[in-house]
């Protein structure tokens, strides 16, 4: 009897939102049947547990990917027959609340503050290339799927994860434009950008070829850094094979600044092609390569500092 009256954890789910005033926030909830004791214990910048008393999982344990760009991934615990850890796993240091929710299920509402975030992105200005446009189709999909169309969602998904970290995201065509590359470099350098992004998709004449990638501007160690933090932090994020990152061959980006061109998927094969007209993806897409930036300027501010 007294086995059924424990409280279950039941479910699991994050969400990155603004606070009441104004805060940038990760918040992630535990469900549960019942409210249980809970504290909070942290380890270090990077790992928090939360012990909970009294309580069970009625889900699996082990980890859970969240990758919101300070979240990396949960691990749920049964340590015995009445005691659970979740532990939290972050890219960045933050200050974390907890709060419970006397709702049906309960929760329990973990928040952490994104501020570090902010403060990384603050001042940067970001130039972000939706590829092709107008008469230049670029890729397309045997489903008629064309790469000018679909990089150009991505693109602003992406605009809109910078500027709400405090970055300016600059795009370098709003619609279908025709728009040379000497004109695309050209406004990097107006706008003064620190960092160039070509959205792509992949085409190949093997419909079997899968996958995403990502190539750096020739004889650039920072771009070959910014093209690994990308590409690990992208295919991390919409789970599609790894086709690695390569030294770009073509003149399509400026030798100005650290630049990449990301094959986000490849538009030729014909189930990435169906996973491209969704909206989850190009959601998706856009949080994996903010990620690899957050990676490439949180490693450029340590080095700074070091120096």
């Amino acid at each position: 009897m007294y086995y059924r009256k424990v409280p279950r954890i039941t479910n699991l789910w994050s969400k990155v939102t603004d606070g009441e005033k104004g805060e940038w926030l990760s918040k992630l909830f535990i469900e549960s049947t019942r409210p249980f004791e809970h504290s909070l214990i942290r380890v270090d910048n990077e790992v928090i547990i939360i012990r909970c008393k009294g309580v069970m999982l009625n889900m699996p344990e082990g980890k859970i990917s969240i990758n919101d760009g300070l979240v990396r991934e949960v691990c749920l615990k049964q340590d015995n027959s009445d005691s659970t850890s979740i532990e939290l796993f972050l890219d960045q240091p933050a200050e974390v609340k907890l709060a419970t929710l006397e709702v049906f299920p309960f929760r329990l509402e973990i928040t952490l503050d994104r501020s570090y975030l902010a403060r990384l992105f603050s001042g940067k200005t970001v130039m972000i290339d939706p590829a092709h446009g107008g008469k230049d189709t670029g890729g397309q999909g045997a489903v008629s799927l064309m790469e000018k169309d679909v990089v150009m969602p991505i693109a602003i998904n992406l605009q809109k994860a910078l500027q709400r970290a405090g970055a300016k995201a600059v795009l370098t065509r709003n619609g279908d434009e025709d728009i040379s590359a000497k004109e695309r470099f050209e406004k990097a350098s107006l706008e003064k950008a620190d960092i160039y992004i070509s959205l792509h998709t992949h085409a190949c004449a093997d419909s079997r070829v899968a996958g995403a990638a990502t190539k750096y501007l020739a004889n650039s160690d920072d771009s070959t850094a910014l093209a690994t933090y990308i590409q690990e932090e992208l295919v991390k994020k919409i789970k599609v094979a790894d086709r690695g990152v390569a030294e770009e061959l073509e003149p399509v980006l400026p030798v100005a600044l650290p630049a990449v061109e990301v094959e986000v998927v490849t538009i030729t094969n014909i189930v990435e092609e169906v996973f491209l007209r969704g909206l989850t993806i190009q959601k998706r897409a856009a949080e994996g390569i903010f990620n690899g930036l957050r990676d490439y300027f949180a490693v450029r501010q340590s080095d700074l500092k070091v120096n």
